[in-house]
């Protein structure tokens, strides 16, 4: 920007202002009218008939009647707008606008309150910047932060020459990218200007962290210094921190491809190493292993591995039950193709070596019908039942039902449950059901 000479008791060299100014705005790049939401809010007042009325500089994004925004913790709805003193149905950015917001009591809002997107902001109440102007050793440690139109104390922690932790008392929607400032109170002067670099940082508990922290904030690559840190990341998330998307895309994640190499060595050493008696490693089981962060993530990890996931459990394709359990579990099929409806006692199930772990292996596979904890039919226990309680005089009670399918109150009351919530039997309210 050049310097331009002015006179304001001539009027000398305005003119060449107005262009020089014109030629600054022209080159800027055009704002996103499709961009999140984020009004600082600069004045509030009342206006009779209309109710509260806000103020700000829409910087980004579109406000139209009818939006529902978020002012702080609560949902907002947008009555009217204002743009240049007129009526408006939409607003785009860049405006000053005023937004009547129906039912927001005026108490409820003031400068520095902001209006946002529903569910695409972080607040954050600690977030690591690069200074401008000044050397972070040379700051205070108590200031007062300038950003938007909000102004409130924060604590200054240098973590190298020109990067520091802010710490403010108020949590604030920002984004990497961000400015502001930092004012001396004392000295009555900017001590600082900033740019936030993460809006998420790790904590500096142990010694020696902040100095490792400011090297670290010296790579300008901040997607991938965050993704390399935490090793997945929700894309939703990349955007709410006004980062970029890094590393490999999983569904809605995105994973660090080192850590993501390393995960899946671990997973097929864990699964190739498993020596419980069911043939497979239970999904969460491994999820909680690796430390992953969601169960969808199991199945890409597994990529290229030879494992798949079947029936809850993660195992070899075509692997069975171990030895043991199928031929425990020939027994108790033997004894159910007699009597269907007579579940084997827990005891008599432990005597064969059937435990909660190995039951849930097989119900998983389709082998089992688990009714309740240590109850469990054959896998067509339910088909059955509903043909048989078909066959009685509708409606039938639970005695009825027992002495039909020749079983238990201890079966009878599980198994009807399941029957119910299927939609398969219906319950009358007065103790009798009938099939659907």
């Amino acid at each position: 920007m050049p310097s331009i000479a002015v006179s304001g008791r001539t009027g000398a060299g305005f003119d060449e202002l107005r262009t020089a100014i014109a030629e600054l705005t022209g080159g800027l790049p055009a704002p996103d009218q499709d961009a999140d939401v984020r009004l600082w809010i600069d004045r509030a007042f009342t206006v009779s008939g209309a109710g509260t009325v806000v103020t700000g500089t829409l910087a980004a994004g579109t406000i139209a009647v009818g939006d529902e925004l978020r002012l702080g913790p609560a949902p907002v709805k947008v009555r009217g707008l204002q743009a240049l003193g007129e009526p408006r149905d939409r607003v785009g950015a860049v405006a000053r606008v005023a937004v009547n917001l129906r039912g927001t009591p005026r108490g409820d809002v003031g400068r520095g309150d902001v209006l946002l997107t529903p569910d695409r902001w972080r607040t954050t109440a600690e977030f690591d910047v690069r200074l401008r102007g000044a050397a972070a050793a040379d700051l205070h440690r108590n200031l007062v932060l300038h950003l938007g139109t909000v102004a409130l104390p924060v604590r200054v922690r240098p973590l190298g020459t020109d990067t520091a932790r802010l710490t403010t008392g108020t949590a604030l929607p920002l984004r990497v990218g961000d400015r502001g400032l930092v004012r001396d109170p004392g000295e009555h002067r900017i001590a600082a200007g900033f740019d936030v670099l993460d809006v998420h940082p790790p904590s500096l508990a142990r010694r020696g962290a902040a100095r490792d922290r400011g090297r670290e904030l010296a790579d300008p690559d901040l997607a991938r210094t965050y993704l390399r840190r935490h090793g997945f990341v929700r894309a939703a998330d990349f955007a709410a921190m006004g980062l970029p998307e890094a590393g490999e895309r999983l569904g809605g994640w995105c994973a660090d491809e080192e850590r993501f190499a390393a995960l899946r060595a671990e997973a097929a050493a864990i699964v190739g190493g498993w020596d419980r008696t069911a043939a497979g490693v239970p999904v969460e089981a491994l999820r909680q292993r690796l430390g992953l962060p969601a169960p969808e993530l199991v199945v890409p990890v597994l990529r290229g591995t030879g494992f798949e996931v079947a029936g809850g459990l993660v195992r070899r394709p075509g692997a069975g039950l171990a030895p043991a359990v199928e031929e425990a579990l020939e027994k108790v099929a033997k004894r159910l193709a007699e009597h269907p409806f007579r579940a084997p006692e827990a005891d008599e199930l432990r005597a064969l070596g059937l435990g909660r772990r190995e039951l849930a292996a097989a119900v998983r596979l389709g082998r089992l019908t688990a009714l309740a904890e240590g109850v469990v039919l054959g896998p067509d226990a339910e088909d059955r039942a509903v043909s048989g309680l078909g066959e009685l005089p509708q409606p039938f009670t639970v005695s009825e039902a027992r002495k039909a399918l020749d079983s238990t109150r201890r079966v009878m009351i599980p198994l009807l449950e399941r029957l119910d919530a299927a939609g398969r039997t219906e319950p009358l309210g007065d103790g009798t059901r009938r099939v659907r």
